[in-house]
């Protein structure tokens, strides 16, 4: 099965793995990566780079809260030497979407595209329709 890894600032990716197996159960190869504040992000690129372990050719999701800071560039240079797919914008629908709809036959670009696929983002502008009552007359 592809291996899913969550990397933001702070504690954002642990958040989201928690609500996921909230919902959807215990979820296997979902690691989670937190830049922590005040980290060095060479530290934070060896140790992502340790939970991504040896195997440089299995292919591997990144989702990344923010495209431009240290989880996405640091994604983006270990992606040169590992078999990496960053996405970047992670919210809790995609990823739900992801860990319930895949399986041992799921490619990497099957995830992509079902990450990319805005139906699957859960943004929309929620309205509550109004309802309209007639006045009753008790007479």
């Amino acid at each position: 099965m592809i291996q899913i890894i969550l990397a933001s600032h702070g504690d954002f990716c642990r958040g989201l793995k928690q609500t996921v197996e909230m919902i959807a159960g215990k979820t296997d190869n979902l690691k989670i990566e937190s830049f922590r504040p005040g980290q060095d992000p060479d530290a934070y690129r060896v140790e992502f780079e340790k939970a991504l372990g040896n195997d440089k050719k299995t292919p591997i999701l990144v989702l990344v809260d923010l495209k431009g800071g240290t989880p996405y560039n640091t994604a983006m240079y270990l992606s040169q030497s590992y078999n990496l797919k960053v996405i970047t914008g992670v919210n809790l629908p995609m990823l739900l979407t992801l860990v319930t709809t895949r399986n041992e036959e799921s490619t990497i670009q099957q995830l992509v595209d079902l990450a990319l696929n805005q139906d699957n983002w859960g943004i929309e502008n929620a309205k509550i329709g109004r309802t309209h009552h007639a006045k009753l007359s008790l007479n």
